[in-house]
């Protein structure tokens, strides 16, 4: 039972981490049982991935980024009345948040041409598109995301049509508003995932958006053809991580 779960924590250096009662762990953060059974204790590692997972390296307190950025983009959202799972901050590199039951559809949208995109259409990199893309992709055991059809995910029953159009209705409108909210920071918001999940009743959007589920591009000088491009390979990673967590977290 999840009920009545104790968990135990010891600090170093300033940093909580949790000692046991581990619930999930992935590729660069864990989930923990909280006390409450209807909250999680989500802890994120100082590992780093790009946005395609591929390339990983690892820098002390990314984490503690990780933990701000997800928090500063969290309460923005509330302030536009988009539900998620955050509920606090509950240590430097640590969030308490609803438990959600997930649905396993990864949602990705498009602002700008890059990536897989450009190599299946055949598109020059840095376009900006004239409407978002919506993808979809269905999240495996295997780690693995298979690129599906919006009916595919009602046809197999992982969301049912109404979720899944209120799901795409809110991806929208999430877009919408981060993208205002990195371009005012001097941030383009290229491309992203989105996870969400059912809690009593109601969809929410879960799980965290950072660098390592985005592609961010610097604004330089007004740059129209973007052609600066964060690095996140091995050194290059901490100074990418620092100038996005100063331009989001810094001027909120």
């Amino acid at each position: 039972m999840l009920s009545g779960a104790i968990l135990i924590f010891y600090i170093l250096g300033g940093i909580v981490f949790a000692e046991k009662k581990l619930l999930l762990k992935g590729k660069t953060k864990q989930f923990f049982l909280s006390e409450k059974e209807n909250l999680l204790i989500l802890q994120f590692g100082d590992e780093a991935t790009s946005f395609d997972g591929e390339v990983k390296s690892k820098f002390k307190n990314k984490s503690v980024y990780k933990r701000a950025i997800s928090e500063a983009i969290y309460e923005y959202l509330h302030s536009y009345n988009i539900p998620t799972h955050f509920s606090k901050k509950f240590a430097d590199n640590q969030l308490q948040v609803k438990k959600l039951e997930m649905i396993p559809i990864l949602i990705v949208i498009r602002n700008i041409a890059a990536g897989s995109l450009c190599k299946r259409f055949n598109v020059k990199e840095g376009m900006f598109l004239k409407y978002p893309i919506i993808e979809y992709y269905l999240k495996t055991d295997k780690n693995e995301s298979v690129f599906i059809h919006e009916s595919h995910a009602y046809a197999f029953d992982y969301a049912s049509p109404e979720e899944m159009k209120h799901i795409s209705r809110l991806a929208l409108k999430i877009n919408a508003v981060l993208k205002s909210f990195f371009e005012r920071r001097n941030l383009r918001l290229v491309d992203y995932q989105l996870e969400f999940g059912r809690y009593q009743n109601q969809i929410y959007l879960g799980d965290e958006i950072t660098p390592d589920t985005s592609r961010i591009w610097p604004i330089e000088n007004g740059d129209p053809y973007l052609k600066k491009r964060y690095s996140f390979k091995n050194g290059a990673a901490e100074a990418s991580y620092k100038e996005i967590h100063d331009r989001l977290v810094r001027k909120r």
